[in-house]
């Protein structure tokens, strides 16, 4: 399920590092309806976390990264996929899911704030399909479980 524009996924590098938690901060406050109640230097410092059990993937434009998903490989869980605002519904996503299927073609889970309407949608179009509830430990919101 792939359609729009198609530009090329690359490893993250870590000089990466500051714009990739700046385009997660930015992306992640376009689709909640309130202020993170973490700084973002609580994102960096998650982040080092992430990049330690992660594969890490960027698309990005020009100097600008865009777009990032990094998967657990080990637990096929895709713990995080986001899209600039700017460059959402471009097909960048889809670019992101397929990737994340190609390292996980058993299947793999997901989670998302469970008031996240566009997120939700996006993967329930992708054949998602939700499978338990919990809250998020980072920052307190209730969050959906979707698995292939």
């Amino acid at each position: 399920m792939s359609s729009g524009l198609v530009m090329k996924i690359r490893p993250y590098q870590s000089d990466d590092f500051e714009q990739l938690v700046e385009l997660w901060w930015a992306s992640w406050h376009s689709s909640a309806s309130y202020e993170h109640p973490r700084p973002i230097a609580d994102w960096q410092q998650r982040w080092h976390g992430l990049v330690k059990h992660h594969e890490i993937v960027v698309i990005k434009h020009q100097s600008a990264i865009i777009a990032f998903a990094a998967l657990d490989t080990q637990a096929c869980v895709l713990s995080q996929l986001f899209v600039s605002p700017p460059w959402k519904r471009k097909g960048l996503g889809s670019q992101l899911m397929n990737w994340t299927a190609a390292q996980c073609p058993n299947g793999f889970t997901l989670k998302t704030a469970a008031d996240n309407h566009e997120s939700r949608a996006f993967y329930e179009q992708w054949g998602l399909v939700e499978s338990g509830h919990s809250v998020n430990d980072f920052n307190g919101r209730s969050e959906i479980k979707y698995t292939t």
